[in-house]
């Protein structure tokens, strides 16, 4: 399980949440790409880009959820 996936899992995120989240930010990924870039699978520019947003989104939930 990578890095992301399991900050999701702790957080109570899946990957259609995430995926919405992308949207909202300008960046549009399907779901079978979406799971592809998170296993590690697709590798191309994108998926950086997506992998970097993802931690983004993550190190925001995990700082609201430490100030509750």
């Amino acid at each position: 399980m990578s890095q992301i996936q399991e900050r999701m899992k702790k957080l109570g995120i899946k990957q259609v949440d995430m995926i919405l989240e992308l949207r909202e930010r300008g960046i549009t990924v399907q779901p079978p790409e979406m799971s592809s870039i998170i296993r590690g699978v697709y590798t191309y520019p994108k998926a950086k880009v997506v992998l970097d947003e993802c931690d983004k989104i993550l190190t925001e939930r995990e700082r609201k959820r430490e100030s509750q």
